[in-house]
């Protein structure tokens, strides 16, 4: 897969996660954990589009606060240990700005030898609610799957936290889970 490529098949799972994610939202209960002991990654430009758009005491945290990341393509980090610093009373200074790993969690699209890239769902409280509605679009198409994923749901189904469980999200299902979310 050459670098054309790549970059479009990366930017049309960020539209398919952005498509299934306006469906949902974070339940009060979540209290932001996707923003606690996590490293959020930025790449060059989306750092340093961050910057100049965010007011001067968010950017100054944010200087203060990342460091340069040891993995490929990305630029700076901020490594969450306690909570981000730029969250204040569970909500996000830059909200309107904030980083693509942000944007698309609890979807985390990770580089892949073969396809590029590929997608996965982190269990965390907005994340059971996808994983119910994936299963019921699973229903039809798949029983074995319908059953693995409802089994799931009640297991994780009352999680307060992130979990670092995740399941892989296949791409050829996306469309047409769209559309199952679009049409429920």
């Amino acid at each position: 897969m050459d670098r054309r490529q790549r970059i479009e098949k990366h930017d049309w799972l960020l539209s398919k996660t952005q498509s299934i994610l306006k469906h949902y939202i974070c339940p009060e209960s979540c209290n932001a954990s996707c923003c606690k002991h996590h490293i959020i990654d930025f790449h060059r430009k989306e750092y340093e589009k961050i910057l100049k758009n965010a007011d001067r005491e968010s950017a100054n945290i944010l200087k203060s606060n990342a460091v340069k990341s040891e993995l490929e393509g990305c630029y700076k980090a901020i490594n969450a240990v306690e909570q981000c610093p730029l969250l204040i009373n569970s909500k996000c200074r830059i909200y309107d700005n904030r980083s693509e790993a942000c944007r698309t969690f609890p979807f985390v699209i990770f580089q892949d030898e073969e396809a590029g890239f590929g997608l996965t769902l982190l269990l965390c409280p907005m994340s059971v609610n996808i994983i119910y509605d994936y299963a019921q679009w699973y229903k039809s198409v798949n029983s074995t799957m319908y059953n693995q994923l409802t089994s799931m749901y009640e297991q994780y189904k009352n999680i307060d936290k992130n979990n670092d469980f995740c399941i892989q999200m296949k791409e050829q299902n996306l469309d047409s889970f769209i559309e199952f979310l679009e049409r429920t």
